[in-house]
């Protein structure tokens, strides 16, 4: 109910910004844009895009209208903006879930990089933790025991999507071979390591294992992210270990590929402004999402990053569907 409240609110607050004078005709844009988010009502993804459809008409001059899209795993969304018009009027809440794995399993009737990417919102710490009494308390450690122990040492997590694709692409770079235990999602894979039942949980947020961190009941061994959790300050990357892996789950807007390069222009600054607005940085907090923004090229280079990461981890471990 509080989630949903909070939705009112932004509805509300975005029905506060109309502008005075309208777009001159011809001038992008001229008219109502919509946002299509390729998940259902009241998830993170639909917050997020809501959140940015109530501050970016102030930038726009037109208004952002939300429009849920859900099925096939984010698909039916994803092929929808894929096959719109390139014309800047229908844009996507972007994760990976839409335009990366979807294509990996070889289930999209679209391609990862048939989008044109705008900005990134924000993105998730994929962290893995384990009980104070497993036979290791840290990443390294957890290193040299997998390594003594190849197929003992277990892990849980939901199958087939960032969290196990992430942990695949350290543990094949890593040389190490796990035991995967697929459960349903996160909380499931951190209720399986605090009642013993795996050594390891990999989830896809920190938010998850944060509390139980901090009262001793979980140790952080490691993110996947691009520099270290200000959560969990003392708790290395991947990549600080030597190991080349970045698996940060985003949310972002995007668009069909092929916009005119002015109005792509216009939206990525549109997006900047959105951004770095006070609106939207207080809502954002309010909800407890962190901002982690990429702006246009940038963000186009996570979707390349993570197709080609994920991409070879499927193929080398046979997983495509």
């Amino acid at each position: 109910m509080k989630r949903l409240s909070l939705i009112l609110l932004i509805l509300v607050a975005a029905a506060g910004f109309v502008l005075a004078e309208g777009t001159p005709e011809g001038e992008y844009p001229n008219k109502p844009i919509q946002l299509i988010v390729p998940w259902g009502a009241g998830g993170r993804t639909d917050i997020n895009a809501r959140m940015f459809a109530s501050v970016a008409p102030k930038y726009l001059g037109q208004p952002v209208v939300v429009v849920n899209k859900a099925g096939g795993g984010s698909v039916i969304g994803g092929e929808f903006v894929a096959n719109a018009d390139p014309d800047g009027y229908t844009l996507i809440a972007m994760t990976p879930g839409t335009n990366v794995f979807p294509v990996i399993f070889k289930q999209a009737p679209y391609d990862t990089l048939d989008f044109d990417a705008i900005g990134q919102i924000g993105s998730s710490t994929m962290a893995i933790a384990s009980k104070p009494d497993r036979p290791f308390s840290n990443a390294r450690e957890l290193i040299t025991y997998a390594k003594s122990n190849p197929g003992e040492v277990t892990y849980a997590c939901v199958a087939l999507k960032a969290p196990q694709l992430g942990f695949l692409n350290w543990a094949d770079k890593a040389g190490l071979e796990f035991k995967h235990v697929p459960v349903g999602n996160d909380a499931e894979a951190v209720e399986a390591a605090l009642g013993g039942h795996v050594d390891i949980a990999m989830t896809s947020s920190v938010a998850t294992i944060i509390s139980h961190v901090n009262a001793k009941n979980l140790n952080a061994l490691m993110v996947f992210a691009e520099k270290r959790d200000s959560n969990l300050p003392d708790t290395p990357t991947a990549m600080e270990l030597g190991y080349n892996v970045v698996a940060s789950p985003f949310t972002g807007i995007a668009a069909p590929k092929g916009l005119p390069p002015e109005v792509l222009q216009k939206l990525r600054t549109v997006f900047k402004q959105v951004i770095e607005d006070k609106d939207f940085i207080t809502v954002m907090n309010r909800v407890g999402e962190s901002l982690d923004p990429k702006f246009g090229d940038d963000f186009y280079a996570v979707w390349k990053n993570d197709k080609e990461g994920y991409g070879g981890v499927v193929e080398k471990m046979g997983l495509a569907q």
